[in-house]
């Protein structure tokens, strides 16, 4: 398996040259029967990805290349601008074989219909039906292959931290309120919560998409704003409330002092070390915790917690992970599609338990057994945080709405928007693309 870590260099003379493509074209017409006959046919696929995915995902490629002999060109989209740059390398023609992407509304951007295989024939399709009915699907077809367990939007806590000043788990964001304002009286030298707006896409979860769980949890509340029911700026707004919320834990002080610079590696070191209590990140996640702590599974079950505090109680927010969600590009090059088809056959078949056992997470495709040995620690956390009380994240079919709203959160951290002038412009960004995307009622 190669990897490739040539993509800044083609995004940045993309101005000039619309090269630096991979083999083949998009194609509408054509192509391979995408119902799981599909056969090896070429020696290499290329893959575009994302440098964040864990070993286990990576991995998947290794096994498939021992089984068939196939090898893999691992391109890494930059992780700080992951959409953006497979949106402008697809907008220049450029397709992988293969594309690992999110199963949200963000991959009907690609224009599914004309560049990607319809996959609701493909066998999987049928065991994977829950996460399938609101995700990997647009106008009724199945795109998307998934077969990580769904992403949780939640905190991370050290559980030292935790154990040492006798810090309840929070289940609302008062209750984060009252974290805060113990550490800050016993223990002023730790950051409460650790924000990484340097990093901009992480202030999304605690400014949005955890405090959003309750309303979706009781009103479906996203599904109010597509049916025009209702706006992200109404009188009573749940996401003007979340914001409320989100600035009034940085004015008390809750946040690290560089919460407007720092990255979301910084905040895997900080929360591993205890120098921070808890950071708001995606259960995908869990593994760089893992490395920061040795590599030491045993020591990560001892050491983080995960919590999913919402506004009225515990609501774990969840999105389709986008480590190992697969999309077979039509590249007009019959081989390699076959190919990749032949990949997503095996990799949600054959080849799933391995994955599964390695992972460490909870099956999504019925028939696999859950890994060996159980779940431990934090990972028991996120399997019962998934079947307990959960919730679709708001934003995941929002057109729109998501390119811009790390910028409109980096810009209320920073104190450049309030909550009434985010919830204004998200408003304003999420009419424009539903309109533009003729979505039903927005024609």
């Amino acid at each position: 398996m190669q990897r490739s870590a040539s993509i800044g260099v083609c995004v940045a003379v993309l101005a000039v040259l619309s090269a630096c493509s991979t083999p083949g074209g998009a194609s509408s017409g054509g192509g391979v029967p995408a119902d799981g006959t599909a056969e090896v046919q070429a020696d290499e696929l290329t893959v575009w990805v994302n440098p964040s995915d864990p070993d286990a995902v990576m991995n998947v490629y290794e096994r498939f290349t021992e089984e068939t002999g196939v090898e893999f060109e691992i391109i890494e989209m930059p992780s700080d601008a992951f959409e953006s740059g497979v949106q402008t390398r697809w907008a220049s023609g450029e397709r992988p074989d293969l594309l690992e992407y999110h199963a949200t509304s963000s991959f009907w951007q690609l224009n599914p219909e004309q560049n990607l295989y319809d996959l609701s024939d493909m066998p999987y399709v049928e065991r994977e039906r829950e996460i399938l009915r609101s995700a990997g699907t647009f106008n009724g077809k199945v795109y998307a292959a998934i077969t990580d367990s769904p992403s949780l939007f939640g905190l991370f806590y050290n559980r030292e931290v935790f154990d040492r000043y006798g810090l309840a788990i929070p289940e609302t964001y008062d209750d984060l309120a009252a974290i805060c304002d113990t550490l800050r009286a016993e223990a002023p030298d730790i950051a409460p919560i650790f924000e990484s707006g340097g990093s901009a896409w992480p202030t999304q979860i605690l400014g949005g998409l955890m405090y959003m769980g309750s309303a979706q949890q009781s009103e479906d509340w996203a599904r109010r704003v597509l049916d025009r029911e209702t706006t992200f700026d109404a009188e009573g707004s749940p996401f003007v409330a979340g914001l409320e919320a989100y600035q009034g834990l940085q004015e008390s002080g809750c946040f690290n002092s560089d919460a407007t610079t720092a990255r979301f590696e910084d905040s895997i070191v900080a929360v591993s070390e205890g120098e921070a209590a808890m950071v708001a990140l995606p259960s995908g996640l869990l593994d760089m915790f893992t490395e920061q702590l040795g590599g030491d599974d045993a020591r990560t079950a001892e050491t983080i917690g995960f919590a999913y505090p919402a506004a009225e109680g515990a609501v774990s927010a969840w999105a389709p992970n986008v480590a190992g969600t697969w999309y077979v590009p039509r590249t007009g090059d019959a081989e390699r599609e076959s190919t990749a088809l032949a990949f997503i056959q095996w990799a949600t078949d054959e080849g799933y338990q391995d994955f599964v056992d390695e992972s460490g997470t909870f099956p999504v495709l019925a028939g696999a057994e859950p890994p060996a040995g159980g779940y431990t620690g934090v990972r028991e956390e996120l399997r019962a945080a998934y079947e307990d009380s959960t919730a679709l994240a708001f934003n995941s079919n929002l057109s729109g709405f998501n390119a811009e709203f790390p910028n409109h959160m980096t810009g209320l951290l920073s104190g450049s928007e309030t909550p009434e002038s985010v919830a204004n412009r998200s408003q304003t960004v999420f009419e424009q693309a539903a309109r533009a995307a003729g979505l039903p009622g927005w024609e």
